[in-house]
C-alpha cells in the first residue's frame, strides 16, 4: 500500500473512532431530550423506574401520550398540528415476544390542539411480563412508550 493509502486508512480509522466516543461512563439511563422532547438544547431528563411502573409515556413532535394500565387510562395531547386517528397500543410478552392488543374503549380521532382521555383495558398478561409497549395512532405505528 503507498503511503498516502496508508494515511488515507488510519485517518479514517481515527475518525470513526473519535465519532464513537460519547463521553458517557455507561453510569445512568438516559432518554429525553430535557425540554418534554421537543428538540430543545437542555440536558438530556433521567429517568428513574420504580419496581413494577405501569405508568408509560410517548412524547414526539407535539404529540405527548400517557398509558396508566393501573388507572386504565390514555390521555393524549395533540399539539401536533393535524387531527390524529383513534389511538390504539399493543404490548409484546418479554419472556416470548408475543404481542397483545390492547383495548382503547369509545376511542375516536383527536382535533389538533385537544387532550382526549380514553379509559383502556389489557388482558392476557400480567403487568411484570411486559417488555415493550407501542402506541398506535390509526393504522400506523408511533413507536415505543418510556415507563416512568
Amino acid at each position: 500500500m503507498k503511503p498516502t493509502g496508508r494515511l488515507a486508512s488510519l485517518a479514517l480509522v481515527l475518525a470513526l473512532v473519535l465519532a464513537a466516543c460519547t463521553g458517557d461512563d455507561g453510569g445512568g439511563r438516559t432518554t429525553g431530550s430535557g425540554d418534554g422532547g421537543n428538540g430543545g438544547d437542555g440536558p438530556p431528563e433521567t429517568i428513574s423506574v420504580a419496581p413494577g411502573a405501569t405508568v408509560y409515556r410517548y412524547v414526539n413532535a407535539g404529540l405527548a401520550v400517557t398509558l396508566d394500565l393501573d388507572a386504565s387510562t390514555l390521555e393524549v395531547e395533540n399539539g401536533t398540528g393535524r387531527e390524529l386517528p383513534e389511538p390504539g397500543f399493543y404490548v409484546l410478552d418479554a419472556s416470548d415476544g408475543t404481542q397483545v392488543d390492547g383495548q382503547v374503549n369509545g376511542a375516536t380521532a383527536v382535533p389538533e390542539g385537544e387532550t382526549a382521555s380514553f379509559t383502556v383495558q389489557l388482558d392476557g398478561i400480567a403487568f411484570e411480563d411486559i417488555g415493550l409497549v407501542v402506541l398506535l395512532m390509526g393504522k400506523d405505528n408511533y413507536g415505543a412508550f418510556v415507563r416512568q
